[in-house]
């Protein structure tokens, strides 16, 4: 029985001391703001000011990183997976081939952030503000967008799969050739996006924006208009589009859609 609960013990404290940061690391970081490599798990920076730190390749997971300033710092590699950043500021961070799955971005700001080929699976951006965020390449399946602001994000080659986009900014967005079947684009502002031979089968654009839209080329079957604006819209040269899509969505005289296909011009 001794043994048996010594032995537990041990592990946990093994478990314990795995989870842990290394007090060095966070004692050089906040005297040099450079602690690439380091073990900063499950760390408390909140509110801490760590503009242009370098923190390359770094283990973050576990961290609560609240309203923390990383500004232009450089985060590429690091593992910040389930970490708090809800209201961090990284404005033009570079957080290429990082880890963030699961991790709370709610009302972060990070406009022109660097979020190439990022893991971003189930990450919650409610609310926040990454206009100009370079998504390219980037793994963002089942994230959450909703209300955020994507304005001239750019998203090509992404893996979008499942992502909720409900009432977002997203003006001027990029998401050539992106992975996007399933996505929820519920009341969202597309307006001059760019989907060009975009996988949208199964989409949602209930009541969504699509002013000046180019599709082109992109995958439609089952995606939902309904309630969308279409207007200039281009949907040449699609697939899998159906008249009966176009049933309860609007358009106008430069909407441009394929085969015979028609649509109900927008009222006032």
């Amino acid at each position: 029985m001794r043994a048996s609960m010594l032995s537990a013990i041990i592990l946990f404290a093994g478990i314990a001391s795995a989870s842990a940061f290394e007090s060095q690391d966070i004692k050089k970081l906040t005297e040099t703001g450079s602690c690439g490599g380091c073990d900063l798990r499950g760390a408390k920076l909140q509110y801490k000011d760590f503009s242009e730190s370098y923190l390359k390749g770094a283990n973050l997971r576990d961290s609560v990183l609240k309203q923390i300033n990383l500004s232009q710092a450089n985060l590429m590699e690091t593992d910040m997976r389930r970490s708090d950043l809800e209201k961090a500021i990284l404005v033009s961070a570079e957080l290429e081939y990082a880890i963030l799955q699961d991790a709370d971005m709610e009302k972060a700001v990070m406009t022109n952030a660097n979020l190439r080929r990022t893991d971003l699976r189930s990450a919650d951006f409610d609310g926040a503000d990454v206009e100009s965020g370079k998504f390219q390449e980037a793994d963002i399946r089942k994230a959450y967008f909703k209300r955020a602001n994507l304005t001239n994000a750019n998203f090509s080659n992404a893996k979008v799969t499942d992502v909720n986009f409900k009432r977002a900014n997203m003006t001027g967005a990029i998401m050539t050739k992106a992975e996007l079947n399933d996505a929820n684009f519920t009341r969202a502002d597309l307006t001059d996006a760019h989907l060009e031979e975009a996988d949208l089968r199964h989409a949602n654009f209930y009541r969504a924006h699509l002013v000046n839209t180019v599709l082109s080329g992109a995958r439609l079957s089952n995606v939902s208009f309904w309630g969308a604006d279409l207007s200039g819209a281009n949907l040449e040269d699609t697939s899998g589009l159906e008249q009966e899509q176009l049933e309860n969505a609007c358009g106008d005289e430069n909407t441009k859609l394929p085969g015979n296909l028609t649509i109900r011009e927008c009222t006032p």
